[in-house]
């Protein structure tokens, strides 16, 4: 039990740490808050004729492309942000703070999930601002606060987990440089490859056999289901699911090398 109190409080000391460097960079702050509203603007305003496709509604539940693609909006800010993690330990590891932790008496471990945990209340705070972005815009959660709430939790649980690739590949290369091209080269490819910017049935056939195995669309459906339709149940299942599976695969990683790198 004290060991568990006390790694708490090592999570949480981080976790402060990681907040404070935050709030003493409100450029980061500021485009991390302008970024929705630019994705909002941009893509809706081009892509929405798609709404008046005979079969779109019929597929999604909606005939405005603005609600369709509040999903998207959402994912591509929680990947963005998980790219955070891992610059943010490159960052570390380049001015001699991890040197510093290597042999401090904490809980090696402690240093990642603090880190993590200050992402994923960074994650909800962005979505937050996305939801309501959206509400101005006409948006609708059909599911109420509760659905509301789901978001969230599936947006920070989802934000901790896809964090792990950018952690994997910073302990891995140690650069800046590489774990944002991965990140990049990641994150837009699977989120156009997904059920998130259209629906399955207007893809194309490759395209959807590409889309069913992949992560991002099991999170978007979870999303738009909750923002569209109300509670579908086992979307939102399949959402948490592929979230457990993602996460132990890249958490897990990341904490053994992680563990390498600083013994």
């Amino acid at each position: 039990m004290k060991l568990k109190m006390e790694m708490l409080s090592e999570i949480y000391a981080i976790f402060k740490r990681w907040n404070t460097k935050l709030t003493r960079q409100p450029i980061l702050i500021f485009f991390s808050l302008i970024q929705p509203l630019v994705w909002f603007l941009l893509f809706t305003q081009a892509f929405s004729a798609i709404g008046g496709i005979p079969t779109f509604k019929l597929l999604t539940g909606t005939s405005s492309y603005i609600t369709f693609f509040t999903a998207a909006v959402i994912i591509q800010t929680i990947a963005s942000s998980a790219l955070g993690a891992g610059l943010g330990l490159v960052n570390d590891l380049d001015s001699g703070f991890m040197d510093k932790m290597r042999v401090a008496p904490i809980n090696k471990t402690s240093i990642l999930f603090g880190k993590l945990f200050s992402d994923a209340i960074t994650t909800v705070l962005q979505v937050i601002i996305i939801l309501l972005i959206g509400l101005a815009l006409g948006v609708h959660i059909a599911s109420g606060i509760l659905g509301t709430l789901i978001i969230l939790f599936i947006s920070a649980a989802f934000g901790f987990a896809w964090s792990g690739i950018s952690l994997f590949v910073a302990l891995t290369t140690k650069s800046s440089q590489t774990t944002l091209s991965v990140g990049l080269l990641t994150t837009f490819p699977l989120l156009f490859l997904s059920a998130a910017v259209m629906p399955l049935g207007l893809l194309p056939s490759w395209v959807q056999q590409v889309a069913k195995v992949n992560p991002f669309t099991y999170i978007a459906q979870a999303f738009q289901s909750l923002i569209i339709n109300g509670f579908v149940w086992q979307k939102i299942e399949y959402a948490l699911i592929s979230i457990i599976i993602i996460g132990i695969i890249t958490l897990g990683a990341s904490i053994l090398v992680f563990r390498k790198k600083i013994s």
